[in-house]
């Protein structure tokens, strides 16, 4: 995977709340491997020396240009593996932080349902409906006559 499918790739985890744990794990592992790449490479090491491009003055002034712009690259080279350990750092920590808010909303909503249950249990079980159906039952009885009927109650 290269740079620019990388930053693809992290768009498409920035789009949306659904992330594929595969997508991170990729992304994370195309870092480890960049940085492991670049931090491993000998670049810093291969050194052509000034005298290679002859003795005349051009050839020593190409020479020492030369060995500048190779410390230029090497020290670019090795800020680029320092970009890419924290940006995969930072990735490692959101995805945390992800991780962390999908276990506080998921404990929010567990809180939420239970105390809905707990009023969905109280109405279904309300003092006031049991006292009720108990004292009609008690007082008006099964066979209840109404007051017109000359009845007893």
């Amino acid at each position: 995977m290269v740079i620019p499918d990388l930053v693809g790739s992290i768009r498409n985890l920035l789009g949306e709340l659904n992330i594929d744990q595969a997508v991170i794990d990729d992304v994370l592992n195309t870092l480890h491997t960049s940085s492991s790449d670049l931090d491993s490479s000998r670049f810093p090491d291969l050194h052509v020396p000034e005298s290679s491009f002859g003795g005349s003055e051009k050839g020593v002034e190409l020479g020492y240009h030369h060995l500048k712009a190779h410390q230029v690259v090497s020290d670019t080279l090795q800020g680029v593996v320092m970009d890419l350990e924290r940006f995969r750092d930072g990735v490692r920590n959101a995805e945390k932080l992800v991780q962390t808010a999908d276990t506080t909303s998921a404990a929010d909503l567990h809180r939420k349902r239970r105390a809905t249950d707990l009023i969905l249990d109280a109405t279904l079980h309300s003092e006031g409906d049991l006292r009720n159906h108990e004292s009609r039952n008690e007082h008006l009885g099964n066979g209840a006559t109404s007051l017109g009927s000359g009845g007893t109650p």
